[in-house]
C-alpha cells in the first residue's frame, strides 16, 4: 500500500490544469499545487526534517498551508494543525507534547524543541528560495499505509489535550468510501468550512482534494457572518458540503438553508452531533432529489468516519425528537458492543462500542497511559494482536445492522461537533487559587448545548475571575457561559461529586 502523496500525485498528473483550491476569484491548479508542495518538501528536508518528525502548522486556510501538508505526506513526517486562536498556554502544552521539528505560524509562536518559522499572511514563499523539487522520488523515503499521516487533537480527561495519531491507510480507506458515495469525486467541488484543526476537515481535504476534487476553503473563524460563507460557497459552485448539524441549523434560522441560497449542492453531509429528525424532515422537503442528505459517524481515532447512512423517507418516519441512526460500519472496520465486563451484550441491547480494523488510529502521541486505556486488545481474541478503540459511545444495533446512539459511558460531550472532556474544564477552573472543586455540565441553549460550571471555594471567586482563567487555558468552544459558586456541591453514594445533581442546581440557578 502506498502513501497519501501518491494519491495526490496521480490526480495532479492526470489533470494538472484542474482547479485544486478555489479562493474567491483565484484558483490554484493541481499542477501548481504539486510544484509548490514539492518545493516545500525540499525545503523541509533541507532543514533536517526526516521521516517520523512532527511538523506543526498553526496556519489559516492558504495555499501554503495545504502545500506544507502535502509536503509532510511526501516526507512521511506527520503534520498537526494547531488552532491559531488557541490560548497561548494551551498551544504551549500541545507543543510540549509534540516536540515538533519545525513549527509554522503567522504570529511567531515559539517552539522550544526545534525551529519556528513565521509566515507573513501564510503566503510567504520567500523561504523556499533555493529549494527546487527533487529530480525523482528516490530522494524521498518510502511511505507505507502503516506510517502516521497526521495528528489530530481532542480534549483530554486529564486536563491535557490528546493528539490522535492516524495512519495513511486509515485515510486511504476513507477516500475509497467517498468514491463509492460520490461516484467520481474529481467532478465535484467540496466546501472547506471545517477548521483545519477540527476532525471534519479530514473529509474535506482527503475525500475532496486528494480524490481529485476542487476544494473551496472558507475561513469561518476569520469571517463570522454565515451569509458570507454561503455566498462564497455559491460563487464557487460547490457541490458537496460537510458541516456539523449546528451550522446547518444556524443557516436554517437565517433562511440560508434553501435551494436558492445553495443551488449547486448535491450532497449535504453532517456528523459530529445529533440532527433532530423533525428538522431533517424540513431539510429534506426543502431540497428535492437528486440532492442527498448523509449522516456520518466516527471518532477522531478512527480516521474521521467509520459509519454512515443516507437519509431516506423511512429514516424520517421516526419521532421529531429523535436522532437518525449512525448507519452501518464501513467495510474496513470491525466492531463489538460490550458491557461493563467487556462481554458482548444481547443483540438489540445497548453497550459500549469498540471499533477495530486497520483504519483505527495508532494511539495518542507521547501519551502511553491514555493510549493503553483507549486502544485495547480485542477481548474476544487471545491468539493474535487485534487492537480495538474504546469509543465511550453507548450504542445498540438493530435487526438491519444499523447502529443507534444511546449516550456516553463517561463525561465526554459534543458541543457544535467539538469533542469535550468535561474533566478538562473542571481542572481549568480548579487551577484558580482557593477553588476546591469544580464540575462542568451542559445546559440546553437556544443554539444547542452550552457549558456551565458549578464550583466551591475558600473565598468568594467572581465569575469574571473564572472567565479570565478559562480564556487563558481553554479554546472558545470549551469556555463556560455560566459559572455559579455554591457553598457545597452534591455528592453521590460513593462520595464523588454528582454531575447530574450539579446540572439540576445550575438549571435551577439559570431559571432563577
Amino acid at each position: 500500500m502506498t502513501g497519501l502523496w501518491n494519491a495526490f500525485d496521480a490526480n495532479a498528473e492526470t489533470d494538472p490544469a484542474a482547479p485544486a483550491l478555489i479562493f474567491g476569484d483565484t484558483a490554484c491548479s493541481f499542477g501548481e499545487l504539486k510544484v509548490l508542495a514539492q518545493r516545500c518538501a525540499a525545503a523541509l528536508a533541507g532543514r533536517g526534517v526526516v521521516q517520523g518528525d512532527v511538523v506543526a502548522l498553526q496556519l489559516p486556510k492558504r495555499r501554503m498551508a495545504y502545500a506544507l501538508l502535502l509536503a509532510c505526506l511526501r516526507l512521511g513526517a506527520p503534520y498537526v494543525f494547531l488552532d491559531p486562536k488557541n490560548p497561548p498556554e494551551r498551544t504551549a502544552r500541545m507543543v510540549a507534547q509534540l516536540r515538533p521539528k519545525i513549527l509554522f505560524s503567522e504570529t511567531g509562536t515559539p517552539n522550544p524543541f526545534g525551529e519556528a518559522r513565521t509566515l507573513a499572511s501564510a503566503g510567504d514563499e520567500s523561504s523556499l528560495k533555493g529549494f527546487e523539487p527533487a529530480a525523482d522520488d528516490a530522494a524521498f523515503p518510502i511511505v507505507t499505509g502503516t506510517d502516521p499521516a497526521y495528528i489530530m487533537f481532542t480534549s483530554g480527561s486529564t486536563g491535557e489535550p490528546k493528539g490522535a495519531v492516524i495512519p495513511h491507510r486509515g485515510v486511504l480507506s476513507l477516500m475509497a468510501w467517498a468514491r463509492t458515495l460520490l461516484g467520481d469525486p474529481a467532478r465535484q467541488r467540496f466546501t472547506g468550512l471545517n477548521p483545519l484543526h477540527f476532525d471534519n476537515s479530514v473529509f474535506d481535504i482527503y475525500c475532496g482534494l486528494l480524490n481529485g476534487a476542487a476544494l473551496v476553503p472558507v475561513e469561518t473563524s476569520e469571517i463570522t457572518n454565515p451569509a458570507t460563507w454561503v455566498r462564497t460557497v455559491r460563487a464557487a459552485e460547490a457541490t458537496v458540503m460537510f458541516a456539523v448539524p449546528t451550522l446547518y441549523l444556524i443557516l436554517d434560522q437565517l433562511g440560508l438553508l434553501t435551494p436558492k441560497a445553495l443551488p449547486g449542492i448535491r450532497v449535504f453531509q453532517f456528523g459530529g452531533e445529533g440532527y433532530p429528525i423533525g428538522k431533517l424532515r424540513q431539510f429534506r422537503e426543502r431540497f428535492a432529489t437528486p440532492v442527498r442528505l448523509v449522516n456520518v459517524y466516527g471518532p477522531t481515532e478512527t480516521s474521521c468516519i467509520c459509519s454512515s447512512i443516507e437519509i431516506t423517507p423511512k429514516v424520517l418516519t421516526a419521532l421529531d425528537r429523535e436522532f437518525p441512526p449512525l448507519g452501518r460500519m464501513h467495510p474496513d472496520f470491525t466492531h463489538a458492543i460490550l458491557d461493563e465486563r467487556q462481554m458482548p451484550v444481547p443483540h438489540g441491547q445497548a453497550g459500549e462500542l469498540w471499533i477495530g480494523g486497520p483504519c483505527v488510529g495508532l494511539g495518542y502521541y507521547a501519551m502511553p497511559e491514555e493510549t493503553a486505556a483507549r486502544f485495547r486488545q480485542d477481548p474476544g481474541q487471545d491468539d493474535r494482536r487485534a487492537v480495538y478503540y474504546r469509543s465511550g459511545d453507548r450504542v445498540r444495533e438493530d435487526e438491519q445492522g444499523l447502529l443507534w446512539f444511546q449516550g456516553r459511558v463517561d463525561n465526554q460531550v459534543k458541543i457544535r461537533g467539538h469533542r469535550i472532556e468535561l474533566e478538562e474544564i473542571d481542572l481549568a477552573v480548579q487551577s484558580i487559587p482557593d477553588v476546591q472543586r469544580a464540575v462542568a455540565v451542559v445546559l440546553a441553549g437556544t443554539d444547542g448545548g452550552e457549558i456551565a460550571v458549578a464550583y466551591i471555594a475558600n473565598r468568594p471567586v467572581t465569575a469574571e475571575e473564572v472567565q479570565v482563567v478559562c480564556r487563558q487555558k481553554l479554546p472558545a468552544y470549551m469556555r463556560p457561559v455560566q459559572t455559579v459558586q455554591f457553598d457545597e456541591l452534591p455528592h453521590n453514594a460513593n462520595g464523588k461529586v454528582d454531575r447530574r445533581a450539579a446540572l439540576a442546581l445550575l438549571e435551577q440557578a439559570d431559571r432563577g
